[in-house]
Formats: structure tokens, sequence, C-alpha cells
């Protein structure tokens, strides 16, 4: 059985409410210190089949079960869109964000900042 799919917005922002709860859901599963959007929606060229790509930076201290994606799809289940989730602990996604074809680079410079600062 086929289920609906969320639409995307090519300006993505926490006004829009499948985004919003996203993020919620994500807060309250890991705790973290920030939330990414990257990937095709943060840069405004999402096609119809595009997702929501999020990179979740938490406490370096943060559980075994709080820096595994798996999290984050039982969090997310029943939102009706597709999100994919990446989780990196603080001191490694810093470390990484200085070379600069790494992922934290790009999310560095190419991603929006949905939750902390």
């Amino acid at each position: 059985m086929p289920t609906e799919r969320a639409t995307i917005s090519k300006s993505p922002s926490l006004d829009e409410p499948i985004l919003a709860e996203v993020v919620r859901r994500l807060v309250e599963a890991y705790l973290p210190e920030r939330i990414y959007l990257f990937g095709s929606v943060a840069r405004g060229d999402a096609g119809p089949d595009s997702d929501y790509d999020i990179l979740v930076i938490v406490p370096d201290d943060a559980t075994p079960e709080r820096l595994r994606s798996r999290l984050a799809y039982r969090a997310l289940r029943g939102t009706g869109t597709a999100v994919d989730v990446v989780v990196w602990p603080k001191s490694s996604f810093e470390r990484r964000a200085r070379v600069a074809a790494s992922l934290p680079a790009t999310v560095s410079r190419e991603g929006l900042l949905l939750y902390g600062f």
C-alpha cells in the first residue's frame, strides 16, 4: 500500500510544519548540540524525488545508541517524508570540518542550521 509523501519546499525553513516536526523529533531523540539541513533541499535545487538530508551533532559523551542513525529512523516513523540522517560527535565534526572535501566542511559551508548555535 503506497504512502503519501510530504512535499518538500524549494526554500526550506522551520515554518514548514513537516521540517519543524522532523527537528522536534530529532531533538527529543538525540538531545543534540546542533542540527543542520544540507544537500539539494538546503541549496534550493531539490527535485520531486529529493529528501531531507540532516546532520545531527551530538555531545562527545553521547550514549552509543545516540551515535546511530537507527534512532532517527525510529523517531521519524510516521512523518510521511523521506529523511536521511547522519550523526556526528561534536569533536569529530569540528575536527573534520577543517578538511575541505569532508562532509562536515560541506555542511558548515552550505548547510542550514536548524537547531543550536
